[in-house]
């Protein structure tokens, strides 16, 4: 621990979440929740329901978030700083997003600034063309950001496996002779990662949770290998 103290356990999780990317927007912060969105659930779904939105983002993420998001709105302008989307997202997305008539593409143009009406509620966007520099304003309520996120998994480097992007690697592929790691387990049997600080997982709440729940099991698992017992998941299939 930071203040010296040493806690000995069988088992760890490793639940530290991420933090999201934030472009520099000016008034940014103060439409955070009121306003402006870092994921797109059904409750920011119905919350938008039949009025027009933006979007920013040129990945997976962003794309999956298009293709929900849009059968639901009246208009979704897709902001991408990039010439294009086929570098960062996947083509069957691009194709679905093609295929949505009230999405509107915008190439080389980022979001430099948010309004608020009279009651403090996002009102518009001010759009800029990276290359021309020429402005517009957008009216919109909702703002969608989806620019990525950064692991909260420096204190863990060097103990267990992170991918590139410093997300906590589990379920990977054993060693010859090795038990083979279950699906929340790292390369160090008995740590365990969950949320958003996994590589691969869902970024967000609900699936963060599910995993809360799932690594319990995969710890009785985990604990009765150890001793030799079968766990409560294995009890319950015989």
């Amino acid at each position: 621990m930071r203040d010296g103290l040493r806690v000995q356990a069988r088992t760890v999780v490793i639940a530290s979440g991420a933090r999201y990317r934030r472009p520099d927007i000016a008034n940014l912060a103060a439409f955070e929740g009121n306003g402006v969105s870092y994921w797109a659930s059904p409750v920011e779904a119905r919350l938008c329901e039949g009025e027009e939105v933006a979007l920013v983002g040129g990945g997976n993420s962003a794309g999956q978030a298009v293709v929900f998001l849009a059968p639901k709105v009246k208009r979704l302008h897709l902001i991408v700083r990039g010439a294009g989307l086929e570098a960062s997202m996947s083509r069957y997305l691009i194709e679905r997003i093609a295929a949505l008539p009230n999405v509107e593409l915008h190439t080389g143009t980022e979001v430099v600034s948010l309004q608020a009406d009279a009651s403090q509620r996002l009102e518009s966007a001010e759009f800029r063309d990276r290359t021309s520099g020429a402005t517009h304003r957008c009216t919109l309520h909702h703002l969608f950001l989806f620019v990525g996120a950064d692991p909260n998994s420096a204190w863990v480097d060097g103990c267990v496996q992170l991918d590139h992007a410093g997300f906590v690697v589990t379920g990977a592929e054993p060693a010859a002779g090795q038990v083979p790691a279950l699906p929340l387990e790292t390369d160090r049997p008995g740590v365990f990662a969950i949320g958003d600080v996994r590589a691969g997982s869902v970024k967000r709440v609900a699936a963060a949770v599910g995993e809360g729940a799932a690594v319990v099991a995969q710890i009785h698992q985990f604990l009765a290998r150890r001793s030799g017992a079968p766990s409560i998941v294995e009890r319950a299939t015989l």
